[in-house]
């Protein structure tokens, strides 16, 4: 009995060491180091490393307004980089997750992604193209409800 008593109550600890593990506190230093940095990446490796660093401060307002300029720069201005992103995305499928599009974006950028992704689509990543495709949409969509009720 007392074997089955401490192994339950070493497995709640691991599990509850887990959890506090996963939900690593942001810094007040963290939260300023990603607001001020989050809008300035232009490579995907660079937006990647940084998603990596500053994951467990996914609550910060600004760094997520940050993030979306990044990914919207790099989509828009740089799109022959899309199979970098598919790499990436292979390695971490979280992190295709992260790579959305959202009505923050400025729309001249979410509709020109949305028409590369439908025209432009390298080989092989149709997949890929056809959800930043269905993201651009929604973001389209999402910023048409806000002008319209707001």
């Amino acid at each position: 009995m007392r074997k089955i008593m401490f192994t339950m109550c070493a497995a709640y600890v691991f599990a509850c060491c887990t959890a506090q593990a996963q939900q690593k506190p942001c810094t007040p230093a963290e939260q300023d180091q990603v607001g001020k940095e989050a809008d300035s990446f232009r490579t995907w490796d660079a937006l990647y490393k940084s998603y990596k660093q500053f994951k467990h401060c996914r609550n910060n307002a600004e760094a997520e307004e940050g993030y979306s300029e990044s990914k919207a720069r790099i989509l828009a201005d740089h799109w022959e980089t899309l199979p970098r992103l598919a790499e990436l995305i292979k390695i971490d499928s979280e992190f295709g997750t992260f790579v959305g599009l959202d009505s923050t974006m400025r729309m001249d950028d979410v509709t020109r992604i949305r028409e590369n992704a439908l025209h432009h689509c390298p080989a092989g990543l149709s997949v890929l193209c056809t959800k930043l495709r269905k993201d651009a949409e929604s973001a389209i969509a999402d910023d048409a409800a806000v002008k319209k009720h707001g």
